[in-house]
């Protein structure tokens, strides 16, 4: 009987308990669970020590919800409180290094570009001589970093600085401005630039030298001060009136970009067609189609170009007889480019006339290349400026994706020849060259470039040793890192 008694007063214990403490989770409660357990004490159900225990394992319990909700309150008012301060505050881009202002009017974004390249000549003396005037090299070849972005949303701007920047690349101290400029765009179709920056003539020369298809530019377009207008200071008109149209017209020194001198405006214009896009609306095909000219005065001036496409020879041609001025400077360009799915075929023709005051002289170059994207991605085209950009992979490299990232491949012959311009002495009024070129884009931000390069002079031309060769070959290799 005493047992069954004993079993009883137990099972009412654990009941009373376990009651107890599912009403001690609730604070609301808090009088009604104190008034259970005086008389649960006082019926003899628990002990003095149960009791005791009980109310000190309640009380804390409560003190640390209470302090559980007291932070979690805390938390939530500084949450809000950091929202509503930061409500206007900008926000960091979601593509690019930069940030922007909340309502995405106003914007800075970082750019930069680091050129790693190797040269490995070989050559072919004019005296049969077995000492090599042309030194191989290892060099920076470009080091950019700068700025872009807008405010109040229809104005853009660009600036970045080229560093340790010499002729032959980063072996000087010198810093310059490569470009520097505003763009007022509230009308996409008719923008207005003011500042330093390239000029509207050839495709080649306004293609980024991140995303050129070899190393270097062709032997016409490698110079940017006489042959190709390139950076220059000026204002310029331009945008695309019709998807697959753009124009620019534009006014400037005439100078190269490292070069104040002002002698009277040089005026320059360029209009392009997409045909595929604008009489077909085909966006699978691209058929570029461009013309570009520019006319200046200048005080006087000897023609002459500026370095072959292995950067070897600098000033290969030189005209003998310098013009005096006023020397009456033309420059026309023609462009054509096809582009399907991962083929592209591209080439422009140069035309350019210096009519002096004691002379004339006329001469002019070319290229056609072509390249193919072996793991098929398709040519970025840009409808609104007529130029090609980033090749950009279908599957990136990655070791544990098993990305390939993507591969192009190329050829391109190129020439240049002022033959009714008499040379200097120790230089040539005609040279061709033909590049092979294998292009590896690893990403959206690298890519490795692989460039043969055979360069044939007619006559003779002064080397860097000295040395008169006939020609020259080069392999080189470029790590390239762009963002």
């Amino acid at each position: 009987m005493n047992n069954s008694k004993n079993i009883i007063a137990a099972k009412r214990v654990a009941i009373a308990v376990a009651t107890v403490c599912a009403s001690l989770s609730a604070p609301a409660f808090a009088v009604d669970n104190k008034a259970l357990l005086d008389l649960m004490l006082k019926k003899g159900v628990i002990t003095q020590k149960d009791y005791d225990e009980f109310v000190d394992t309640t009380r804390d319990a409560e003190e640390n919800k209470a302090f559980k909700e007291k932070r979690v309150d805390q938390d939530l008012a500084k949450a809000n409180s950091f929202i509503q301060k930061n409500a206007e505050a900008g926000q960091v881009m979601k593509n690019g290094i930069g940030i922007q202002s909340a309502d995405g009017e106003s914007s800075i974004q970082l750019t930069g570009r680091i050129h790693m390249d190797y040269r490995n000549y070989g050559h072919t003396s004019a005296s049969g001589s077995s000492v090599d005037p042309l030194q191989n090299a290892l060099e920076v070849r470009r080091a950019r970093l700068g700025v872009k972005g807008q405010f109040m949303k229809d104005w853009k701007y660009e600036i970045v600085g080229n560093y340790g920047m010499s002729s032959n690349g980063m072996s000087s101290g010198a810093t310059e401005i490569d470009v520097a400029y505003v763009d007022y765009a509230a009308n996409p179709a008719a923008s207005v630039r003011f500042g330093k920056f390239k000029m509207p003539f050839s495709l080649e020369q306004l293609t980024s030298s991140n995303n050129i298809d070899f190393m270097e530019r062709s032997l016409v377009g490698q110079s940017d001060k006489e042959l190709v207008p390139g950076k220059e200071t000026g204002l310029m008109l331009f945008g695309s009136p019709v998807a697959g149209a753009s124009y620019a017209v534009a006014m400037s020194t005439g100078r190269g970009n490292n070069d104040a001198t002002y002698d009277k405006p040089d005026f320059l214009a360029r209009g392009t067609i997409n045909a595929a896009k604008i009489f077909a609306g085909n966006d699978a095909l691209v058929t570029h189609l461009g013309l570009a000219y520019s006319n200046g005065e200048l005080k006087g001036m000897t023609p002459g170009s500026e370095r072959d496409e292995t950067r070897a020879m600098p000033g290969f041609f030189k005209a003998k007889t310098a013009l005096t001025g006023p020397v009456t400077r033309q420059r026309m360009g023609l462009e054509a480019a096809i582009a399907y799915e991962a083929l592209k075929v591209q080439a422009e023709y140069f035309n350019y006339k210096y009519e002096g005051a004691n002379q004339t002289d006329k001469f002019n170059g070319y290229y056609a290349q072509v390249v193919y994207n072996l793991t098929g991605e398709k040519h970025n085209y840009s409808n609104s400026s007529g130029t090609f950009g980033w090749i950009k992979p279908n599957q990136p490299f990655s070791l544990s994706k098993g990305g390939l990232g993507a591969w192009q491949v190329g050829l391109r012959f190129s020439a240049f020849d002022a033959s009714d311009v008499e040379a200097a002495s120790g230089t040539t009024n005609k040279a061709t060259a033909a590049t092979a070129g294998l292009t590896w884009f690893v990403n959206d931000y690298a890519r490795f470039m692989l460039n043969y390069t055979a360069t044939d002079f007619d006559g003779k031309a002064v080397g860097a040793a000295g040395a008169q060769i006939t020609k020259d070959r080069a392999l080189m290799l470029r790590a390239q890192l762009s963002f």
